[in-house]
């Protein structure tokens, strides 16, 4: 399975052709410059405007610029796994924000976003999974505590194209949206979860995952994201997050 998931990197760096998917300079993979860029901003606390009710504590690692945008998309739509690495390290870095003075050997979780099969089956694996993954042992390094990823939402039934909706229309197309998988008659796991994704927007889809977790009984701490689009973002103020598209 790992040779052919590395296969399927080489491919899709090969589909992309020898130019970085950031900005199109000739070479190999993402350039140091793009790098550098990704890196840049600091993660911090981001709100819809206007806020869902029971938007959960929510750090991005950025704004949804166009090289984060860029990236996303050859991750998502074009295969090229070669970018879980450094967009998995962003995401680590917002849950890192979120967990900031709290100890190290509490026991938290991440619960990506989850994918709808349709999906799964035609980019050939669950992007968001693989991001979670990479967070994972990006954030397990100097933990006392192991950090884990639990798979526990899953899809209630086929979601309208978010992309073409409007905020009210998201909001609808996500009631009820998630469940939480059968636990096998266990109790719910230990320690609080970390909801994560690639992008928030409304914030309808943390939203409705919060929900369904905190009705099994799951306790969530927040959510963490790569990016946040934003309508303005000052110097000392939350990051507003407008209706920009989102790719889902």
């Amino acid at each position: 399975m790992h040779v052919l998931r590395r296969w399927g990197s080489v491919t899709a760096e090969l589909f992309l052709g020898a130019a970085c998917p950031g900005c199109e300079a000739p070479g190999p993979g993402l350039c140091p410059a793009c790098r550098v860029r990704l890196d840049e901003p600091e993660p911090r606390q981001v709100r819809p405007t206007p806020c869902p009710a029971g938007f959960p504590t929510t750090y991005a690692g950025g704004p949804y610029d166009e090289l984060v945008r860029r990236l996303i998309s050859a991750h998502k739509e074009r295969q090229a796994w070669l970018l879980t690495g450094v967009l998995g390290d962003r995401l680590a870095r917002s849950v890192g924000a979120l967990l900031a003075g709290r100890s190290a050997a509490e026991t938290v979780f991440l619960v990506p976003i989850p994918s709808s099969p349709a999906a799964v089956r035609s980019r050939g694996r669950d992007s968001t999974a693989a991001l979670t993954r990479r967070a994972v042992r990006r954030l397990g390094i100097g933990r006392d505590r192991p950090m884990i990823m639990k798979p526990l939402l899953r899809p209630t039934r086929r979601l309208a194209d978010q992309s073409a909706l409007d905020e009210n229309e998201r909001r609808q197309n996500l009631a009820g949206a998630y469940a939480v998988r059968r636990l096998g008659g266990r109790q719910p796991p230990d320690g609080a979860a970390i909801i994560v994704d690639d992008l928030v927007t409304t914030g309808s889809s943390l939203t409705e995952a919060r929900r369904a977790l905190t009705s099994a009984g799951v306790p969530v701490l927040g959510a963490a994201v790569i990016a946040a689009t934003v309508r303005r973002y000052r110097p000392g103020a939350d990051a507003q997050v407008s209706e920009a598209d989102a790719i889902r």
